[in-house]
């Protein structure tokens, strides 16, 4: 395609924005079948896109039609057209961050960020670096609001283990460790937190059998909620 060609063809998709709001959804299914790039990049980016036209720009095998279409938070995109996108471009920083920052609701979907992280995470490591180091890296360079998607992920998988928690406090990931020991023993953050702050053993003990750890494991987790206290040793701990 000749510059003028492109330049053209990119005129004409900005002018087909413009008409999304007026054509069926047939037709613009049948558009998304037959177009080009220029005119997917467009439709992904229309506010007035419907489901089924996203669902069908999530069938475009491109990155780029794929990040501009998770970017348009203005548009709904159906679940499985979300989790179809991330199959394909689970290993894109980008795509994985736009489908973050959508804060969609389904446990599927952030099941599915969470692998593709821990995926991403693992092949970017200079050393071979333990599961539970990945997740506490995950979810200690995640914002609150997508932290607490990743937690209830865990959950649901079975992965917040004793090693996990152990791991957490010893790493001095406070915040991380009193959000998972929270989700494991269903009891408030405040709680948590109010047991560290008074380093109350018979709290700490209360608060691990609740979350399913074994009396034998209890003075491990003590001893790992003690490291919080010198978190130079926990930083080295960690990295080791």
């Amino acid at each position: 395609m000749s510059n003028d060609d492109g330049q053209a063809a990119f005129r004409a998709a900005e002018n087909l924005k413009a008409l999304v709001p007026y054509m069926t959804i047939d037709a613009l299914v049948d558009l998304v079948g037959i177009g080009n790039v220029f005119c997917h990049l467009s439709l992904a980016s229309s506010p007035a896109l419907t489901a089924p036209v996203a669902a069908a720009l999530s069938e475009i095998d491109d990155r780029d039609v794929s990040l501009v279409l998770l970017l348009n938070k203005e548009i709904t995109i159906p679940d499985f057209s979300l989790l179809r996108m991330l199959e394909r471009c689970g290993a894109d920083a980008e795509v994985m961050l736009a489908l973050e920052e959508r804060h969609e609701t389904d446990p599927a979907i952030w099941k599915a960020l969470l692998a593709a992280r821990l995926k991403w995470i693992a092949a970017r490591s200079g050393q071979t670096i333990t599961q539970e180091t990945r997740i506490i890296t995950l979810l200690w360079s995640s914002p609150a609001s997508m932290r607490r998607h990743y937690v209830e992920a865990l959950a649901q998988l079975n992965q917040i283990t004793p090693n996990l928690l152990f791991q957490a406090f010893r790493s001095g990931a406070k915040e991380v460790a009193i959000m998972l020991l929270a989700k494991a023993s269903s009891l408030p953050s405040q709680a948590i937190e109010h047991a560290l702050n008074t380093h109350n053993p018979g709290l700490i003990r209360s608060i691990a059998r609740k979350a399913g750890l074994a009396d034998i494991l209890v003075d491990d987790l003590i001893e790992a909620i003690d490291a919080i206290n010198n978190p130079q040793s926990s930083q080295e701990r960690l990295a080791a």
